[in-house]
């Protein structure tokens, strides 16, 4: 088992560096095919295969980008961040990290929230399952518990932050139309979750339903969350614009379990 331990550290080392000092010796010499050759084909067919989840993972990007950056940057990312995982579907987290902290991509903020949000899109695809409260979850509430009322969220849901018109852009590719020039958006709020179709969904928030939700997902209470939507609503409005939010919650089943 040491043997084999040993061997597969090798291969892996040279994957990972170009350096075959270590796995040379484990090869068995073929005259058909010269030693180099047989070990390129390996290591190319390797990094083709982390370039094959760059494109699949963060397609949108990539058409973004064009050929020539979206080269540049795969090949500098598998430099920086040799995969490390198990499964490839953890591979490119460290994306928009990356092109946060290196030039030319550094210099357009851009393109790493384009990342980061095809990043939470495949997260949210992949989270749990669970069941999904309804309006009749709800009603079935008696009315003097409601101030007590908190909400448990299902599992995919994840609220994205934007200072770009990352979003917009994304979803202009998505649907085969030139995209906007990037332009500053600060401060936007984007609820992303798995639908009821399994499918990813995401859609822009008010400010307002921005902080209800936070506020649900901090595990406060209904009166709570009521409360944080007083900064931008009268007394008299809060109760119904924060049970339309509610509503909307249940319909599109980001709810998990509502709880008195």
């Amino acid at each position: 088992m040491n043997a084999l331990r040993h061997t597969q550290e090798s291969f892996m080392h040279y994957l990972l560096t170009g350096d075959d000092d270590k796995f040379r010796d484990e090869v068995l010499v073929d005259e058909r095919v010269s030693l180099q050759t047989r070990m390129g084909i390996y290591a190319n067919a390797y990094r083709m295969r982390l370039r094959e989840t760059i494109e699949t993972d963060h397609e949108m990007l990539g058409l973004y980008l064009g050929d020539e950056l979206f080269d540049q940057m795969v090949e500098g990312y598998i430099a920086k961040y040799p995969s490390r995982f198990p499964s490839l579907r953890d591979f490119t987290i460290h994306l928009a990290e990356y092109l946060k902290q290196l030039a030319p991509f550094s210099g357009h903020p851009v393109l790493a929230e384009i990342a980061g949000f095809e990043r939470l899109l495949l997260n949210v695809f992949d989270a749990l399952d669970v069941p999904r409260a309804t309006r009749d979850d709800l009603g079935a509430l008696p009315p003097q518990q409601w101030p007590q009322m908190c909400l448990r969220f299902h599992p995919s849901v994840q609220i994205f932050h934007a200072d770009w018109n990352s979003v917009e852009t994304w979803n202009a590719l998505k649907n085969g139309q030139a995209p906007e020039a990037a332009s500053p958006q600060p401060g936007s709020q984007w609820l992303v979750w798995r639908g009821l179709d399994r499918l990813s969904q995401f859609r822009s928030m008010l400010p307002e339903e921005a902080a209800m939700l936070n506020t649900a997902l901090h595990g406060h209470d209904f009166s709570a969350m009521c409360e944080s939507v007083m900064a931008w609503h009268n007394e008299d409005d809060v109760a119904g614009v924060s049970l339309t939010f509610l509503a909307d919650w249940l319909d599109n089943g980001i709810i998990h379990h509502i709880k008195a």
